[in-house]
């Protein structure tokens, strides 16, 4: 099946703003990868000095204040409604919020795990933004399918892979259940978190490509 990427999607005004941003933002969130990564590999088996860790504390902080003009931008695709309009202030001020806990926790005025439970949620309400946007989306004949695919598979990767990650940890029995649950759930929560920068590329392609079609001559529906 052929995958129409941004040469399918209309132009709005500040699609190419918030195609700088989606492009920003997913430097930032393969940083954050990176980062988080070299952590466990060289910090955590020496306890410390946790460098990388903070870094990716700090990136955290800035990926969160980065992705809101994109949300905002792909969610003016979506129908109007009170629905769609909650779901847009609530994972905007989820995303404010975990950007708030990391930098906090970076200055020490937070300690790890109240940051920790702030930034969680936040994942937790981007990752519900994400499927809840993108099964819509997918019925927007305009909207790139492929693109809208990535975005509900992460979605639905992270607000199941969180859960049952969790739940390995309360789950009563032999320690070999209880890891092959937690496993189960955390490859299939970072399966979810690893593409995330992925999706803002292919987001930054498709908003600053838009205008392709006006420039081709193809009427391009306005903001309403």
């Amino acid at each position: 099946m052929q995958d129409h990427s941004s040469a399918q999607l209309p132009e709005l005004p500040g699609d190419r703003t918030a195609s700088a941003f989606a492009y920003t933002a997913s430097a930032a969130g393969v940083a954050g990868v990176a980062t988080l990564a070299a952590m466990y590999a060289f910090e955590v088996p020496k306890g410390g000095p946790y460098v990388f860790g903070t870094t990716n504390d700090a990136i955290g902080g800035i990926f969160n204040l980065l992705v809101i003009p994109v949300i905002l931008q792909v969610h003016r695709r979506l129908p109007a409604g009170t629905g769609n309009e909650s779901l847009k202030w609530v994972v905007v001020a989820a995303s404010v919020a975990g950007s708030a806990s990391s930098f906090l926790l970076v200055f020490r005025v937070l300690d790890f795990v109240p940051s920790t439970i702030v930034t969680v949620a936040a994942m937790t309400m981007q990752a519900a933004w994400f499927l809840l946007a993108h099964r819509q989306l997918l019925r927007h004949k305009d909207f790139p399918r492929g693109l809208a695919r990535l975005g509900r598979f992460i979605g639905a990767a992270l607000l199941i892979g969180l859960p049952v990650a969790g739940l390995g940890y309360v789950l009563p029995g032999p320690d070999a259940l209880r890891w092959t649950v937690t496993g189960i759930g955390a490859a299939l929560g970072a399966v979810g978190w690893v593409l995330w920068p992925y999706w803002y590329f292919r987001a930054g392609r498709a908003l600053g490509h838009a205008h392709a079609i006006t420039t081709a001559g193809s009427a391009a529906p306005q903001a309403g």
